[in-house]
């Protein structure tokens, strides 16, 4: 929004080519001045009718001397070039070189907006600028490699697949970021990438990537398991962390699995032995888990793992506590219909021991023995 958008149609042209240098126009309740930038500026609202005359007058104007010239022209391609490119791409090319700062920077937040419009169009660029020395033109790049994710996922896995080879380390951890972006809308080609850089040398660029397992479980759980395999015995403690999530994730009738962990209670690694004993109660049956946990405590000489080894093998609907015994319990049997039926007519008349008083009541008392009479007579 600016004095532009409330020029004339038919005045876009002359002020944009600099047939005419100056013009003014009713602008938020004032009359400003406006010249060639503002032209240049309003060139998108001819993007339906004059293509040809915007087209023409654009490439104009990234050509220009006048460097305020030039931004505007930098600022209005992303939507002209939607109607007709040519040309254009390769004079932004020549931008992101220019001899004024201004004009490289916006240059470059043009890329960034406009790579996934343009994926081929773009590629070369972004190959470039995603190595350029310069820390603000590398932001606008991976900006616009951010959103080929979302747009292009096989381009962005093309890009990712050559940056995680490189060997400057801040790239490869850079690109292993935008694997989660990826796990869900690329196929095989993501998977691989995943796998290698799962073997990084690097410890940031494996935990990223071991980020993405879980993920990959849901969608994938058999590719998921295969990566986790080596995974799960890492060097570092993060990627294993992640790692026991992703198979927290996966299907616990998995013979793979039950395998692994298994496997993985027995390694010298405490944290690994932890992380695998403590997924033993879901993954097998109450009996499966015991006799695995009786065999592990032959020879676990960790004390906390020991404790929790002892823990699985108790039967706690034998060994337990009281509230443990109780937990097994069977619920109590449901009340029949009729039966309910029968105490509501009972609690509504009188109660069975009211009954029994009244009965007693009227009773006739027992007769009374012959000695009994006898001093009753004497007494009289």
């Amino acid at each position: 929004s600016g004095p532009w958008s409330v020029m004339q149609l038919n005045d876009i042209l002359d002020l944009a080519t600099g047939k005419v240098p100056m013009m003014e126009v009713m602008f938020d309740g004032s009359w400003v001045k406006i010249g060639q930038p503002a032209g240049v500026r309003a060139l998108p609202r001819l993007i339906i009718k004059e293509v040809e005359q915007m087209h023409a007058a654009l490439v104009l104007a990234l050509k220009n001397s006048g460097p305020e010239v030039r931004m505007a022209a930098i600022e209005a391609l992303p939507i002209c070039a939607l109607r007709e490119s040519e040309e254009l791409l390769d004079l932004l090319a020549e931008l992101l070189d220019d001899e004024v700062l201004l004009v490289r920077m916006a240059a470059s937040r043009c890329l960034g907006d406009i790579a996934a419009d343009f994926p081929s169009g773009t590629d070369t660029l972004l190959h470039i600028e995603l190595r350029h020395p310069i820390e603000a033109r590398r932001s606008e790049a991976w900006r616009g490699l951010g959103s080929l994710c979302s747009a292009w996922p096989d381009v962005a896995a093309d890009h990712i697949d050559r940056l995680i080879r490189e060997d400057d380390v801040e790239l490869r951890r850079s690109a292993a970021s935008l694997l989660r972006r990826l796990v869900n809308k690329s196929g095989a080609k993501i998977w691989d990438l995943i796998s290698w850089s799962l073997q990084d040398e690097d410890t940031m660029v494996r935990r990223r990537a071991a980020g993405t397992l879980k993920s990959l479980a849901e969608k994938r759980p058999e590719l998921a398991l295969l990566m986790a395999e080596s995974a799960l015995f890492d060097d570092d403690e993060k990627v294993r962390e992640k790692v026991v999530k992703c198979l927290d994730a996966l299907d616990s009738s998995s013979i793979r699995l039950r395998t692994l962990i298994s496997n993985g209670c027995k390694v010298s690694d405490v944290a690994v032995r932890k992380a695998c004993i403590n997924m033993i109660p879901r993954l097998y049956d109450e009996h499966s888990a015991r006799e695995l946990a009786i065999d592990l405590l032959k020879q676990e000489r960790d004390k906390e793992l020991k404790k929790h080894l002892e823990e699985i093998i108790i039967d706690q609907q034998l060994e337990g506590d009281e509230a443990s015994k109780n937990s097994f319990l069977a619920p109590a049997e449901p009340v029949p219909a009729r039966d309910l039926e029968i105490l509501a007519s009972m609690e509504e008349g009188p109660s069975f021991s009211s009954i029994q008083q009244k009965q007693q009541e009227k009773v006739p008392p027992p007769p009374s023995s012959a000695t009994e009479q006898q001093d009753e007579m004497r007494q009289d």
